[in-house]
């Protein structure tokens, strides 16, 4: 199985991004993705594999100046779909996971960034407490969950599953409210 999970770059708005700044978040968000899975195509049609491609809640809205984020993991939807259209004749599944708010590194950052530009006395923990406020479980989720949710897709679980888009958020796509913490703060 191949997990494909690079991404990061791409925060600014369209016009506030040069080329090289383009070309970074195109290369974390989508190029790596399609390199790792096209020079692992010939090993996952002999072990007739998967592909699990994490794109982001990113990958299904627009959030405020993230534009190259925003593309980049729009196109890795594309980019599943297209894998599985084309090689599930050779029986690789590929499908995608779209997580909400995950506590990782990268979202660390963001919240201690994000905390201290909205100026919250709880920090960190404050910052995710703000941004998963409207989320129906408000609460960022644990990367072991995230992992559960992989590891279904490479199982025998789900070996009916091709080209698939799983949205783990919270429940925060059924409100449309995934960014409108950083809007309230001005961001």
């Amino acid at each position: 199985m191949l997990v494909a999970n690079a991404g990061g770059h791409g925060f600014a708005a369209v016009g506030d991004t040069d080329d090289a700044a383009w070309e970074a978040a195109m290369r974390a968000n989508l190029t790596t993705a399609f390199v790792m899975a096209r020079e692992s195509l010939p090993a996952l049609i002999e072990s007739k594999g998967q592909i699990v491609v994490i794109s982001s809640l990113a990958g299904l809205f627009a959030g405020p100046s993230v534009a190259g984020y925003t593309v980049g993991k729009h196109a890795l939807i594309g980019l599943t779909r297209t894998l599985a259209r084309d090689y599930g004749r050779h029986g690789v599944r590929v499908n995608a996971v779209c997580p909400g708010w995950v506590q990782t590194p990268m979202a660390d950052e963001e919240m201690d960034e994000f905390a201290k530009h909205a100026g919250f006395d709880g920090g960190r923990e404050a910052g995710y407490a703000a941004v998963t406020a409207d989320v129906p479980l408000r609460r960022a989720a644990a990367p072991a969950e995230i992992a559960s949710i992989v590891r279904f897709l490479g199982s025998g679980e789900s070996s009916y599953m091709t080209g698939s888009v799983i949205v783990a958020d919270g429940g925060a796509h059924v409100v449309d409210l995934p960014t409108i913490a950083f809007e309230h703060a001005g961001m």
